[in-house]
């Protein structure tokens, strides 16, 4: 992890200014539990992001709330991570309580799911059908005031299995 983290640390803080990247992990999909025939399953799932890195989301929020015609006042609640490592603008995070637990902190372009896992296991169409029946409804970035949210994603380093800044794969 070492290698990774090096490898994230340097794209992060070479110029310091924004980057795009292509952000392949594997993460949990988290499940309601009353009904799901799948309640007591390991859910996970491929997902391809597209992100911006090294931005800062309060500033993000608040140039889009000025795009809108609205008061740029946006202000960031404290939450459970806190920045570790950053050039510019905080893309490294780790756990407050657990500080072995680190993150890439992006803002999120796109993602697409590529597969779902049941244990392990690619998913069948029915799994995938009861998968998505029982995901948690969003409350979204609603604290923001846009019609069209900046969302963060925050992924943990041992979950990413590729990272690709324009045609440089990085790792993977």
């Amino acid at each position: 992890m070492n290698t990774k983290l090096e490898v994230l640390k340097s794209l992060i803080t070479d110029g310091g200014s924004a980057k795009f990247a292509r952000v392949e992990a594997t993460v949990s999909q988290k499940q309601t539990k009353t009904g799901n025939p799948l309640r007591d399953a390991v859910i996970t799932k491929d997902v391809t992001y597209n992100v911006s890195l090294n931005c800062n989301y309060g500033k993000m929020v608040n140039k889009r709330l000025e795009k809108e015609g609205k008061d740029a006042n946006f202000v960031p609640k404290l939450n459970w991570h806190e920045k570790e490592f950053y050039g510019n603008n905080g893309s490294m995070v780790r756990n407050r309580k657990n500080h072995d637990d680190k993150y890439l902190m992006v803002i999120v372009d796109r993602a697409t799911t590529d597969a779902y896992f049941v244990n392990g296991v690619l998913a069948t169409a029915s799994q995938v059908e009861t998968i998505k029946e029982f995901r948690p409804k969003s409350s979204g970035s609603a604290g923001q005031g846009l019609e069209n949210e900046v969302i963060v994603r925050t992924i943990k380093l041992e979950n990413i299995n590729l990272v690709k800044c324009g045609s440089t794969i990085l790792f993977g």
